[in-house]
């Protein structure tokens, strides 16, 4: 009789987790394609108008996932990626739909806005709140207000040099204040289906409520290469800046790119041609680096690494990504 009851209720128990499991809701991250899950969805995406289309319609089988024997190798990293760009294949990662602190790749947001609204020779006078930022430690060109520049020397500043300065100008010739720029941020951002990023400024200095991930900074990057433009201004190093200053006084000034890879601080693997990208670096986001470079065969790839502990964890695992792709090419 005990027995009887003890298979009863082991039936019983059976069933009624049997239909909690048919009863409960699939949840976005089990339906959605990854570049999508646990994301608010944007009403201005189209995913049909997207040129990243191809990326959303789930993990590839050949997509390399790192297992837990990588627990400890990935502590250094907050989210990597390998994207194989002519053929919109995403080939390694790690994290990427981890929420990380931009630093300044937020710049690329700025400079997308910048190149679809302006004229690159329109003339911007600097504001006093452009050359007061008053965030100790920032990264500063040095403008003072009413100094006169240009829209194109501006991009050259922030990208090659990442000024903070430079972005606050053009964030304000742009939209007429930080605020309503970081509202057109946004409304890109959700153009382009980057649905798990919040902007606040056009720098990328760390506010706890400016986040993103590393593929939706990957959309970010990959839109931006279809401007001509950007590309020859991130492969400069180092770069020249003529303006004037308030007093109408033409000044010089020349600074390295922050890319260590282009400023010949680590080396670039044989085979490899670099053209550019956009660093970053805060306390909260760690050090970061997205890249476009050219395997021997002149196919384009995008690599990003986000949050890594430190410069030779992060221009290490950069230069891995770059090596999985020369060890392919020679086979």
């Amino acid at each position: 009789m005990k027995r009887r009851k003890r298979i009863a209720g082991t039936i019983l128990l059976l069933l009624v987790l049997f239909c909690t499991s048919c009863g409960r809701r699939q949840t976005e991250a089990e339906f959605f394609p990854f570049a999508f899950a646990e994301a608010a969805f944007s009403e201005a995406y189209t995913a049909a108008d997207d040129r990243n289309a191809d990326f959303l319609q789930g993990r590839a089988a050949g997509v390399c996932i790192p297992s837990l024997k990588d627990a400890e190798e990935n502590l250094s990293y907050g989210a990597y990626a390998l994207y194989d760009v002519s053929e919109h294949k995403l080939l390694e990662e790690y994290g990427i739909q981890k929420t990380i602190y931009p630093a300044s790749t937020t710049k690329l947001m700025t400079a997308l806005l910048t190149y679809k609204r302006c004229n690159l020779d329109e003339p911007v006078t600097i504001s006093h709140n452009a050359s007061h930022l008053g965030v100790e430690g920032a990264t500063l060109f040095g403008f003072s207000e009413g100094d006169k520049t240009t829209v194109r020397d501006l991009l050259s500043i922030m990208l090659v040099f990442s000024g903070n300065d430079a972005a606050i100008a053009l964030a304000e010739h742009v939209a007429g204040s930080v605020e309503g720029f970081a509202e057109l941020m946004n409304e890109e951002a959700g153009r382009l289906g980057a649905v798990d990023t919040h902007f606040v400024n056009p720098h990328g200095l760390d506010n706890m409520e400016q986040y993103t991930t590393a593929y939706d900074i990957y959309l970010i990057f990959n839109e931006l290469l279809s401007y001509p433009e950007f590309l020859s201004t991130v492969s400069m190093s180092p770069c020249t800046i003529v303006y004037t200053d308030a007093e109408g006084n033409q000044k010089e000034t020349t600074w390295t790119n922050t890319n260590h890879f282009q400023n010949k601080t680590y080396p670039l693997p044989e085979g490899i041609e670099l053209i550019g990208g956009k660093t970053g670096t805060t306390p909260l986001a760690g050090y970061c680096n997205i890249i476009y470079f050219k395997d021997r065969n002149g196919t384009p790839y995008i690599a990003e690494v986000f949050r890594a502990s430190s410069y030779d964890n992060l221009y290490g695992k950069l230069t891995e990504l770059m090596e999985s792709v020369t060890i392919q090419t020679d086979k």
